[in-house]
């Protein structure tokens, strides 16, 4: 009888091949894809990857792209208002201190929480995250400032203040002549920025990069 000699696999290596559906907990086999493909669940259809061609170079510059925006969003006119000769304009800013004037504390703060202190933090994680592993620097806070940026994302809710700025304009636009200022189009800037970068961010590519730079 010859001795055969069986390899086996380490663990951490097995569990590097396959990936844990978020939707059903299924397990399914890793797969090598090209930007724009998907692997999908076989169970429940969830996606499960999806590459984004050039994802950190993208992802940091549309971050850097954002921070360059962020101040003139918030501290520029947004629109200046016109009614009979009387003229009114405002900031994002402006808008959160006068609900905070206006003892809507709660309200006050979770809008200057969500247009504001989060977008601001997701951006800064983003470029920092997007910049070391760029320059292939991989400190020890790198995984919680990934895990803080994708726990941040659910709470920058820029659109949901454009949508609140739309219905003020549809609401007014017969009482009073309206000009858009800077801090408008900077506005709209920054969001279409920051929906961008979490649709061109590949999560999974951040990940297994930390994951092997941590290991060196």
């Amino acid at each position: 009888m010859s001795n055969s000699t069986m390899t086996k696999t380490p663990p951490s290596q097995a569990l590097e091949q396959v990936i844990a559906c978020p939707g059903c907990d299924l397990l399914v086999a890793r797969q090598p894809l090209n930007p724009g493909e998907k692997l999908c669940c076989p169970r429940c259809n969830e996606i499960l990857l999806a590459p984004k061609q050039n994802s950190i170079e993208r992802s940091l510059a549309l971050s850097l792209t954002g921070l360059l925006l962020f101040p003139y969003a918030m501290f520029m006119p947004i629109m200046t208002l016109d009614t009979m000769g009387l003229k009114n304009s405002g900031t994002i800013f402006d808008g959160v201190i006068s609900t905070l004037s206006s003892k809507h504390i709660f309200v006050g703060i979770i809008l200057a929480l969500t247009s504001i202190f989060f977008p601001l933090v997701k951006l800064v994680l983003l470029f920092l995250v997007s910049l070391n592993l760029k320059l292939k620097r991989y400190p020890k806070t790198l995984p919680l400032m990934m895990r803080s940026y994708i726990h941040l994302d659910e709470w920058g809710m820029l659109e949901v203040f454009m949508i609140g700025i739309l219905v003020t304009i549809i609401k007014i636009h017969h009482m009073a002549h309206i000009r858009y200022d800077v801090g408008f189009f900077c506005f709209v800037g920054l969001m279409l920025v920051a929906l961008c970068s979490s649709v061109m961010l590949d999560e999974d590519k951040y990940w297994r990069l930390i994951e092997k730079g941590q290991k060196r």
